[in-house]
């Protein structure tokens, strides 16, 4: 039995690496990339996944969590919001690295997306 989960375990890493290799880098073809809404939706990805990872990159970036910047990314995303106005907007408290952030959860948002399309 043991065995089996490991190689479970291992196909599973498997495949989340494949779907994170294509995931565009660069931030045009990135933010270009189409969304795979419906499986987001059907699974509460943005509640389950998004929110607390958002929750996490705001800490580290402002020292404290900001319970109302974090609703407003989540709503942004719940929404179907652009990459590029939750930039604008998360600009306003994170400057430059507005960009940063965005584009890494724009990663983990089309990640999640890929891994709940084959759920």
């Amino acid at each position: 039995r043991a065995p089996a989960a490991a190689a479970d375990a291992a196909d599973a890493k498997r495949r989340d690496r494949a779907i994170a290799e294509a995931i565009p880098t660069d931030q045009k073809a990135l933010f270009a990339a189409p969304v795979d809404w419906a499986s987001i939706e059907k699974h509460d990805v943005v509640r389950t996944k998004l929110r607390p990872w958002v929750a996490k990159k705001i800490v580290e970036y402002l020292g404290e969590e900001e319970p109302t910047l974090i609703d407003y990314v989540a709503s942004c995303l719940m929404r179907r919001a652009k990459p590029e106005e939750i930039r604008r907007e998360l600009a306003l408290v994170l400057d430059d690295d507005a960009l940063v952030v965005v584009v890494k959860l724009w990663r983990v948002l089309l990640f999640h997306a890929a891994k709940a399309g084959q759920a």
